[in-house]
């Protein structure tokens, strides 16, 4: 069996909220007609300093925010405030931080989305998605899809997808919708005991007022071949989407999201209702 290939140091990707944040100072200064030059003086830094705060490799200060609304002239006190807040949740802590070490940064980064989320849009074609699974359900498929991971990693990891739960069962919590295949009802993940605690899991979390659960029956075709999420984030964010690939989840904005809301919207037409779904879980379930 192969196992992980090795390509030496990992190369550190900016988080989305730096991202976010340094294309918002660099529209900033474009629409100002300051170059980037001037901006290094102000702030007192260099030029490709600069370069790497706009491109989010660099984390940004208040006082280099303050920076830029001087000399790009930034007087709209909702702007300002709508910047300031994402520069303080970038350099704010999560207790999700605690893993840094044993997950990719890009799960860091849904991590948080989930608890900025006001609602998640999920589909899932493989597997019951990650905020509805078991523990035993978790672990056996970190363990299917890397092998090689050691009890102490896939610990950490299941550790992680637990606690990332709580944003079902919160103060104000998430409004999740998903629609799963049905084929992943009848998927054997563990086998019978593993399978008959995950399905019930799905019908008691079905009961909840923020989740509804949706199955899409195995017989329609709606030429959706991957997963995605969707997330409506609380202001001053945007929507934002996952798309599940074979190399790893991407995430998009902007005109994606909108064509990956349509497609979701189809695809709910195509899925049996809420309590038409429950009934068909409950149904696989007695199977076992």
């Amino acid at each position: 069996m192969r196992g992980p290939r090795r390509s030496g140091a990992k190369v550190k990707q900016p988080r989305i909220r730096a991202i976010w944040l340094g294309r918002a100072l660099q529209e900033l200064r474009i629409e100002a007609g300051v170059v980037a030059k001037d901006v290094a003086t102000h702030i007192y830094r260099d030029q490709g300093t600069v370069s790497r705060i706009e491109d989010g490799q660099i984390p940004v200060t208040e006082a280099i925010l303050n920076g830029y609304f001087e000399i790009c002239g930034v007087t709209d006190p909702h702007r300002r405030a709508d910047l300031t807040v994402i520069c303080r949740d970038a350099a704010q802590s999560g207790w999700w931080d605690g893993y840094k070490s044993d997950v990719a940064g890009i799960l860091m980064d849904r991590t948080w989305l989930e608890s900025k989320a006001i609602s998640i849009s999920n589909l899932d074609v493989n597997q019951v998605p990650g905020l509805l699974q078991t523990a035993e359900y978790a672990e056996l498929l970190m363990r299917s899809v890397e092998p090689w991971r050691g009890d102490a990693d896939v610990a950490r990891f299941v550790e992680l997808r637990m606690t990332r739960q709580h944003v079902l069962s919160r103060y104000k919590p998430v409004e999740f919708q998903t629609i799963i295949e049905q084929a992943v009802l009848t998927r054997s993940v563990g086998g019978v005991a593993v399978m008959r605690e995950q399905l019930d899991r799905l019908l008691v979390e079905s009961e909840r007022s923020n989740i509804e659960i949706r199955v899409l029956p195995s017989d329609k075709y709606v030429g959706i071949t991957g997963s995605f999420e969707v997330f409506e984030l609380a202001a001053p964010y945007p929507e934002i989407a996952y798309i599940g690939t074979p190399s790893g989840d991407i995430c998009v904005e902007g005109e994606a999201v909108d064509r990956l809301a349509g497609a979701y919207d189809r695809l709910l037409d195509a899925s049996l209702d809420a309590e038409a779904s429950r009934a068909l879980i409950m149904a696989e379930r007695d199977k076992l």
